[in-house]
């Protein structure tokens, strides 16, 4: 089988020829092409070593700021505020050069995920909880505040069976949580109501 590719030496982009109805190899090509442009707009032939020296410092006080301005607006109860703030920093995170450290990305990110779903359980905007909190837990999965987080999420969604799941699975990491145990008993006498076995 034969492809047809162009390349742009303007743009220094890959594009499929026409007729070309390949979605996963579009997927590549775009990949390649974002690749291509951070190894141009990091002025060297070869990437320098991701470390957290090279880790762009400018970009890392910007987010820092973003960070800090989302924690006070969560302090004085502007919790839709704060969510925004949270999101710009994420949107910041992504942002940045494929090249760098990944450790000090997923440290960023990490952080960002959590006070995020936090300020959206706080909005009552539980799925958006709900999929912050599941990210959470695919980084970082023996966190027991992440499980309270997705657990406090599925259990506004009505999802109870889950957010029991989330819970024990929480407390096999951290048994003595008292938040953790008294969310539990929430849910488990919720569960029982809704079978009808609650007196």
């Amino acid at each position: 089988m034969s492809i047809s590719l162009g390349y742009d030496p303007k743009s220094k982009t890959v594009s499929l020829g026409q007729g070309v109805d390949d979605a996963s190899l579009a997927l590549e090509v775009k990949q390649l092409n974002t690749l291509t442009a951070e190894l141009i707009a990091s002025g060297s032939d070869v990437p320098a070593v991701p470390t957290m020296q090279t880790f762009n410092k400018d970009l890392s006080v910007m987010i820092k700021k973003l960070y800090e301005g989302g924690v006070q607006a969560f302090k004085t109860g502007k919790f839709e505020d704060s969510a925004k703030q949270f999101s710009i920093g994420i949107e910041m995170i992504s942002r940045r050069h494929k090249f760098e450290s990944f450790q000090g990305t997923l440290q960023e990110l990490s952080l960002f995920l959590m006070s995020r779903a936090d300020a959206y359980l706080k909005t009552k905007e539980y799925l958006k909880a709900f999929n912050d909190a599941d990210m959470l837990i695919g980084m970082m999965n023996c966190t027991p505040d992440n499980f309270l987080r997705r657990g406090v999420a599925n259990f506004f969604l009505g999802n109870y069976e889950a957010a029991r799941a989330d819970y024990q699975r929480g407390l096999s990491f951290s048994e003595n949580n008292v938040r953790l145990q008294t969310e539990l008993n929430i849910v488990l006498d919720k569960i029982l109501e809704e079978n009808g076995d609650y007196l």
